[in-house]
């Protein structure tokens, strides 16, 4: 059967992440009855765990120590170590084992070579040393059964598989569900208020991020991602974009020897699937092989209702809009990669992702207006059908190398993204009069665009170790993004017959951004301090040009980006943070495209090529108290940033708006964060969090004073996780977002209910998953805007009542891993007995 899997992975390809690529908990196996029976040795193994922690070794607790037979690898015993660190294996029979030894928060040791025989039936280990995994100079993490929300200072970690409502959803859902973040109708981010958010794959700029954000959550599918990170004050050692911090999406992979995978498929209301399979092969505990297709295919409906009063023009005094459409989106992954640990020291990793997508969508606007005395005086009708064709490769490859002196390291990692796409739009519009008769021409547009883009990333990391815990870490990288897009816009108006180009909204960009940057931190600990300090250097060459018209900008610019970190131990359950960072908000491409967006004829927009980089400085200062059931985490920030960049929106005399985008002089905020994990009961945990926080805009001299003004705001959202029975999960989220300022006008508050449930079924094999997003639909976006001379409101809304079902299957090693490690948590499946192999 062995050879059965290798051929079958050959033949597959078998390259890409896997579930579970953690072990929240050890496995402990139990000795079956027939070993027992067959020993010829009662033999006994035996020592002691430790770690060093202050300088001092400390005992590790209640570990996992398990033994296993060399030939097959199957469990042989397995036993917990006590509170002095101390464990005892007894009645082992003759033969060659290996020893796994877990906990959590610790790596995993594996020992070879452990021979019993009549010669030598005892085997006294002595002090065994672990070493932590997560124990870094800037975060403590919580230990204990993982948890929908682990803690650092520095950061904070959401379990994906914590969360019951995000099943069978994508990357965007499971946003909805971080603290701190908040999604809106088109798919933007903001955290703590802000919109201007890194996005990172495994720690890693991947091409799919260097586009368009909502398009690249849209295609990453929960089932394959493991855990979520929120940075909101990166380090020197990150890039210095995103003024409001890193939201970093870990992939899973898979770490058990020999075959794993899974396979899911989910169905949802209204023409929504998706599905995905993720195969994986370690062989000899060096070479790991994976594999994932991921399938994604749906249909979505919305709507937006605005009504604008226009002070200058009292014939079109007001205008009454509403559209309804539907987008259809198919997406798919298709990804293979390797990790290759050539020796103890050195080794490779590769992966290549191909991403082919379809997307269509349909629309129909009607535009009423006005007269002052509430006349109708003109109806416009407008249909677009636009259709989107393309794919793209992501290419990634990494290097370790590791040397003699222990924990000094290097790594190089290279990535390389291009896509390509062709987007066709058609619209169709009717204008009538008073009298309901057509006023105007019939007009019919055709706008085509060419998308040509690549992301080219270099990257080197050295860590050397010093003395007394300290370490220095430095490194170089370059970054290249490059776009092209080719924009044909043409009209035919009337009875005419053929297309005609028009020259006014024609254009090509080329948008050509290259980044150097070099960093280096240093960091220590003194018993209960530790402090890290960097410096952060980055120089940038954007180039962009209209080839249509001739006209071209370059900006060069080179900043430095310190960073600074303080921590303070307390005690064991409280810990204290303070730390600052310089950061930097370049211009995205759509912000310095001066291609016009057409696709609303009485609300127009287009980029500004001249927008200058947005500069903030950041300080927190926070706080972490956990006990037994009970974790909290107190944060204050404040953020000041100059040349804001920002949506600016005038109106024409014809009762058009126009918006584009300029730089502000400045804006601040500050406030306080609140994060807490609850133990209500045994099977009811809860997290909540709570953020506060006063916001000040103001504008430049270039720009009317109506941008200048403050508010305050607040945000709640508290994830319930329950327990209904063995290996039957739920969790119910409620979330709410008070109103909050923008610079001309203001986003009304909302929220929202989600639900979902997880039951495990076949032994641990399957389970079967239900979720019902925004259970009592009610999440709509209301936008208060106001400007020179108009005021207008706006409801958007799309479909967000979803329900979901789906089944997962698990076959391989992993799933007797995890049917023992659910006993040891008291979980379990819906049945006993062991679980056999694929």
């Amino acid at each position: 059967m062995k050879y059965l899997h290798t051929i079958f992975i050959l033949c597959t390809g078998l390259f890409t992440a896997s579930v579970y690529a953690q072990t929240p908990e050890v496995e402990v196996p139990t000795p079956s009855p027939q070993t027992t029976a067959t020993q010829s040795t009662a033999g006994e193994i035996s020592g002691r765990l430790l770690h060093e922690q202050d300088g001092q070794r400390k005992p590790v607790e209640f570990a996992s120590v398990a033994l296993f037979r060399t030939s097959d690898s199957s469990a042989v015993a397995g036993v917990i170590s006590d509170e002095k660190g101390y464990f005892s294996i007894t009645g082992i029979p003759d033969g060659t084992f290996y020893m796994l030894i877990q906990s959590l928060g610790f790596t995993t040791l594996r020992r070879e070579n452990i021979i019993i025989s009549p010669d030598a039936p005892q085997i006294q280990l002595g002090n065994i040393m672990l070493n932590e995994t997560a124990r870094q100079l800037a975060e403590v993490n919580v230990t204990g059964q993982k948890g929908l929300v682990e803690y650092s200072l520095d950061r904070k970690i959401i379990n994906v598989d914590r969360l019951p409502a995000t099943l069978g959803g994508s990357a965007l859902d499971i946003m909805q569900n971080v603290p701190s973040v908040t999604v809106d109708m088109d798919g933007n981010l903001s955290l703590r208020g802000s919109e201007n958010v890194i996005i990172l794959v495994d720690g890693k700029p991947s091409g799919l991020t260097g586009l368009d954000r909502q398009a690249v959550l849209e295609q990453i599918p929960a089932s394959s991602i493991e855990s979520i990170e929120v940075i909101t004050n990166p380090s020197s050692k990150y890039d210095a974009d995103g003024a409001a911090g890193i939201l970093n999406i870990i992939l899973k992979k898979e770490k058990a020897n020999g075959f794993n995978g899974s396979a899911q498929l989910n169905v949802g209301t209204r023409d929504k699937y998706n599905a995905s399979i993720n195969l994986n092969n370690r062989i000899n505990g060096k070479l790991n092989l994976y594999t994932s297709y991921n399938l994604r295919e749906q249909r979505r409906f919305n709507y937006r209702i605005m009504d604008r009063e226009n002070f200058l023009n009292p014939e079109l005094r007001y205008l009454e809009q509403r559209s309804d459409g539907i987008s259809r989106d198919l997406n798919n992954n298709l990804r293979f990669g390797f990790d290759w640990d050539a020796t103890s020291k050195f080794a490779l990793s590769g992966s290549i992702l191909y991403r082919p997508e379809y997307d269509r969508d349909r629309d129909q606007a009607i535009y009423n207006n006005f007269n002052i005395n509430r006349q109708l005086t003109q109806r416009i009708v407008r249909s677009n059908d636009e259709e989107e064709k393309g794919g793209g490769f992501d290419y990634q490859l990494g290097i370790r190398k590791k040397f003699s002196k222990p924990k000094r390291l290097l790594t190089v990692d290279a990535t390389l993204a291009t896509s390509t796409s062709t987007q066709v739009a058609l619209f169709n519009q009717s204008t009538f009069g008073a009298d309901g008769l057509p006023s105007d021409p019939a007009l019919q547009q055709r706008n085509t665009r060419d998308n040509n883009n690549r992301v080219a990333v270099m990257q080197a990391d050295f860590l050397e170790p010093l003395q007394n815990n300290g370490k220095f870490e430095t490194g170089l990288k370059y970054t290249n993004r490059f776009l092209d897009g080719d924009f044909l816009f043409e009209n035919r108006i009337g009875d005419a017959m053929f297309w005609q180009i028009d020259e006014r909204l024609t254009n090509q960009f080329i948008y050509d951004e290259h980044t150097s940057a070099g960093y280096a931190n240093y960091g220590t600990e003194m018993k209960k301090w530790s402090y890290q300090v960097g410096m952060r250097l980055e120089h940038t060459t954007l180039n962009t040009e209209q080839r249509t018209t001739g006209q071209t900008s370059q900006q060069n610019y080179t900043y430095l980006f310190p960073s600074a970190f303080l921590n303070y131990d307390i005690s064991k359950a409280q810990k204290m943070q303070l730390n600052y960072t310089r950061r930097i908000n370049r211009p995205w491409v759509r912000a310095l495209n001066p291609f016009v967006d057409l696709s609303d004829p009485l609300n127009i927009s287009f980029g500004n090529p001249n927008l200058r980089p947005e500069l903030i400085n950041a300080y927190e200062l926070s706080h972490l108290w956990y006990g037994k059931s009970t974790s909290l985490t107190s944060t204050a920030f404040y953020r000041a940033s100059t040349d804001d960049i920002t949506r600016y929106r005038t109106l024409r005399a014809d009762g058009v708006t126009e918006q584009t985008y300029l730089n502000l002089a400045r804006s601040y905020s500050y406030g306080l964060e609140m994060v807490v994990n609850q133990d209500i009961a045994r099977w009811w945990k809860a997290n909540g969090n709570f953020s506060y926080f006063i916001r000040t805009i103001l504008s430049n001299p270039e720009v009317p004073n109506v941008l200048s003004q403050t508010n305050q705001s607040w945000t709640a959202r508290v994830n319930n996780s329950f327990t209904f029975a063995k290996g039957f999960d739920g969790q119910l989220s409620v979330n709410y977002r008070s109103p909050f300022i923008i610079p001309q006008g203001e986003i009304m508050g909302f929220f929202n209910v989600d639900f979902g449930m997880k039951k495990d079924v076949l032994n641990g094999r399957g389970s079967i998953n239900l979720r019902v997003s925004d259970i009592f639909n009610t999440l709509q976006f209301r936008i208060r805007t106001f400007g020179e001379g108009f005021e207008s409101n706006m409801i958007g809304k799309r479909e967000t009542r979803i329900g979901f079902i789906g089944f997962t299957y698990r076959f391989g090693k992993q799933v007797k891993q995890l049917q023992r490690e659910r006993e040891q948590r008291g979980e379990g499946g819906d049945g006993g007995g062991d679980v056999d192999e694929f």
